[in-house]
């Protein structure tokens, strides 16, 4: 089954184009043009030295040039035509997304088709005559409507309708663009920057042809065979969908190469805004679509400027103040069995609502009802080796199905916790396993279908720490810290309702924003707010978990101190990366060693998450006016908020204002700072650490799989995240589809080693979580992946835009059944971001 394909769009990007030439006057039928002839500009690049013929209505050839930099002057040819098509052949132009050269020899590129009116008025009127992939398809179908018996009147109308129906209307990602966003067949679309708000946004329509070709993986001058297609897809008046790769599998619909395409206008908009580099002719295309640049900028630089002294100001007062708790150690479970020697180990899991939990503040403490495992405070921990037979078992007594999904883990998909196979209120279920995958920070949290995200908001989640034997021979030998300088941390964001009798509900979805990624704020660690923990002048190894349901941490030292990162989602690195600050999207972890040697006794350092420019888009402010709607949440399966107006700077999206611990009332931004917690050096100690090197040739990590193995080296595996259309507003999805149940979108052979390519073509960073095994990064954006992308994951943070090339080996005696990929922001997953991939000829689904 073949994927669908989603496309992006560069936004506002500058044609530089070369000198106008030339002028017109008017003209009437029969007539001839002036020597001045007619002006004309191809934007495809644009295309230089391309041959510019016309024909008249009979095919007849009336008139010919040359384009140079992407413009043509059509001198002398009699108006004795009722229309006119005008077609490009060779030439060669700059790729607009790849910075290629296009060699175009022999090959027929951009048309258009003129009535003798419309002649006659660009002639007086002195305009351009418009080409582009639009007017192509235009062309073709106009003359397929002659063919058919339609009178030009007619078949010009049918045609640009049939665009503006199914490729232009209702894909503007701003409702107050829509008026402006129209076929175009006039206009000097080569000129750098653009006059009025329709040419700019045509610009961008046909710049987004280039982008389709690079997010398709096909080579640029394919451009004019899927213009071709498209054409095909909608001369019927429906989209019956297009066979991109002439497999006979139809890949998307043509109405989704412009939709999706467009939303992703927002990404690098935003981008350049925020960078503020812009040059003037952009600043005048923001300008003709309405968009007040310099208040954005100013506005962007503010809101920056205040979280970076929102986090300064908290950095000043937890370094000094005496109020702070300190940091629950979480609990470890014990086997059931009571023999600690052998290899297998029995744990049950029983799923509670309203256990009240004590929440720990520098500003003193408050109960909250929260749904925790076995009744628990606190998240617990599981610990098992390598080869370790797990029996497992949950006892769902939440009032809604629940499962256990086990986070990271390489096990059959009967046994992987998906939605799939859920387990009733009041029933039971046993997972049986066994570990088979090197030590590692895994964990597990609840995978029901639509339902996840809230229970995982409301307490349910644990850490599952799997050692090995190198990873306790590194221990053993004093090349990690062990023991009490080991030490796990859960971060996960809340927001909790005004304390009434020494209690403070939890929160969960009380906003519109919130089914775009539930966002708190406050920021908890293992259970409390800013904790602080007494370490000694020693090196200490630091497991963090970023178990939060949408938030994104950049986690640092306040004093910008280097730390050594040792382990990524699925294991140790083969070596340790030395790093100042590291990104965390939701469910990612990594394993760090912070370093104390060097410190006095009396030193306090904080852990922050650094302010950031957030995940979400802020376009900023319209000239026509601030909106005060903000972005409505994103529509779900179980419905939602189409996208509103502008987010500009006096929106009242309810986000509140910024409170002592360094959080917004409410919702704290996507790219706001916190402080973490804190170290307080206590006692002075030789540190006998000395961190591993490199780790033994034996381990997994230490070979990297030869992606030349893959079944499908040369044609990788394409998951697209962004968002789509529908009847009743916008969604998140997958390679353009919503999670359905019944259905399996993907299909991998048995013990198959794959390439999987994840783009983001929406305008917020995605983290992409695939369950059955655990990934290597080959490529980032196109680059051979560094650092810690050289270890094991199963979770990966896709920004706005990027893509990220990944391998993976499924074990033919392991990986058997439908596994899921998922966005790991847990309000788009159950909004349906979501799909089965099945390995080998059976599976879960429909049975």
């Amino acid at each position: 089954m073949k994927q669908s394909k989603i496309f992006k769009l560069v936004s506002l990007s500058v044609i530089t184009a070369g000198l106008l030439v030339g002028c017109g006057s008017s003209s009437s039928s029969p007539s001839t043009t002036p020597s001045s002839g007619l002006l004309g500009a191809v934007l495809k690049g644009p295309i230089d030295g391309a041959t510019v013929t016309v024909y008249d209505q009979d095919g007849k050839e009336v008139a010919s040039t040359t384009s140079s930099a992407g413009l043509f002057t059509l001198k002398k040819f009699n108006l004795d035509s009722d229309y006119y098509t005008i077609l490009t052949t060779g030439g060669s132009y700059e790729d607009e997304s790849t910075g290629t050269t296009v060699s175009m020899t022999g090959t027929e590129g951009l048309e258009t088709l003129l009535s003798k009116a419309e002649f006659s008025e660009m002639l007086t009127n002195k305009e351009y005559v418009a080409m582009t992939p639009e007017t192509t398809i235009f062309a073709e179908l106009t003359k397929e409507n002659l063919k058919a018996g339609d009178d030009l009147a007619t078949a010009t109308t049918k045609a640009e309708t049939l665009i503006q129906d199914l490729l232009i209307k209702n894909s503007s990602p701003v409702s107050q663009l829509q008026g402006s966003d129209k076929v175009l067949k006039k206009g000097n679309l080569v000129k750098a920057g653009a006059s009025s708000a329709t040419i700019a946004l045509a610009k961008n329509r046909a710049i987004s042809y280039s982008n389709l070709m690079k997010d398709l993986g096909l080579a640029p001058d394919r451009v004019f065979e899927i213009i071709t297609k498209i054409k095909e897809d909608i001369k019927d008046g429906k989209e019956d969908g297009i066979d991109l790769d002439d497999d006979g599998t139809l890949d998307v619909n043509a109405s989704e190469v412009t939709s999706n395409a467009r939303d992703a206008l927002f990404v690098q908009t935003t981008s350049r805004i925020s960078s503020g580099n812009l040059s003037e002719a952009e600043r005048e295309e923001l300008g003709s679509l309405g968009f007040n640049v310099n208040a954005t900028q100013n506005r962007n630089v503010s809101e920056r400027e205040a979280r970076d002294a929102n986090l300064t100001a908290d950095i000043a007062n937890y370094k000094v103040s005496t109020t702070l708790p300190t940091l629950n150690i979480l609990k470890t479970m014990r086997d059931e069995d009571g023999d600690l020697t052998d290899a297998k180990a029995t744990y049950t899991l029983t799923a509670n609502t309203d256990v009240n939990v004590t929440i720990n503040t520098p500003e003193g403490s408050w109960v909250t009802p929260m749904w925790r495992y076995n009744n628990e405070q606190l998240p617990l921990i599981i610990r098992a080796n390598r080869g370790d037979a797990m029996t497992l078992k949950l006892d769902n007594q939440l009032k809604a199905d629940s499962t256990i999904h086990w986070h990271g883990f390489k096990i059959p998909a009967i046994m992987d916790g998906g939605p799939d196979v859920p387990v009733a209120s009041g029933k039971t279920k046993e997972y049986r396993f066994s570990m088979l995958q090197p030590a590692a920070p895994l964990w597990f949290h609840p995978h029901p279908d639509m339902q996840t995200g809230k229970q995982v908001y409301m307490g349910l989640a644990g850490v599952f720490l799997l050692e090995d034997d190198i990873s306790k021979k590194l221990e053993t030998d004093k090349n990690l810290p062990s023991g009490n300088k080991d030490i796990t941390l859960l971060v996960q964001d809340r927001r909790f309702a005004p304390e009434v009798n020494g209690v403070r509900a939890l929160q969960y979805k009380t906003m519109a924003m919130d089914s775009d990624g539930m966002l708190g704020d406050k920021v908890l660690v293992n259970g409390s707010i800013v904790p602080k923990l007494n370490v000694k002048t020693a090196q200490y190894r630091l497991r963090l978990y970023n178990v939060s349901n949408a938030r994104n941490y950049d986690f640092a030292f306040d004093d910008n101190r280097s730390f050594k990162v040792v382990a990524t989602d699925g294991g140790l690195l083969n070596e340790p990366v030395e790093m100042t600050s590291i990104t965390l999207g939701a469910a990612e972890r990594v394993e760090i060693v912070a370093d104390f040697s060097n410190d006095a006794v009396g030193d306090k350092v904080l852990m922050i998450s650094r302010v950031t420019a957030g995940g979400m888009m802020n376009m900023g402010d319209m000239n026509s006016g601030n909106s005060n709607s903000g972005t409505g949440g994103m529509n779900g399966r179980n419905g939602g908020s189409r996208m509103g107006g502008m987010n500009g700077g006096n929106s009242n999206s309810g986000m509140g204002q910024q409170n002592s611990m360094g959080g917004m009332t409410g919702m704290a931004s996507s790219g706001q700072g916190f402080v973490i917690m804190r170290f307080d050096v206590n006692e002075s100690v030789r540190d006998d650490v000395t961190l591993y090197t490199s780790l033994p040739s034996t381990a997994e990590i230490a070979t990297r799989i030869d992606p030349s193995t893959a079944t499908n080296a040369d044609n990788p595996r394409k998951f697209v995240m962004t968002m789509a259309r529908g009847t009743s507003g916008m969604s998140f999805v997958i390679n353009n589809k919503t999670f359905d149940m019944n259905r399996v979108d993907e299909f991998i052979a048995t013990g198959a080693t794959e390439i999987w390519e994840v783009r983001n073509a929406s305008m917020m960073a995605h983290p992409f979580h695939a369950h059955a095994v655990q990934y290597q990064i080959l490529e980032r954006d196109g680059k051979p992946a560094t650092g810690t992308d050289l270890g094991w994951k199963d979770t990966f943070l896709v920004q706005p835009g990027g893509s990220v090339k990944i391998v993976a080996k499924f074990d033919p005696l392991i990986n058997v059944g439908d596994y899921m990929y998922h966005c790991h922001i847990l309000e788009h997953e159950d909004a349906g971001m979501m799909g089965y991939f099945r390995v080998g000829a059976t599976g879960n689904v429909g049975n």
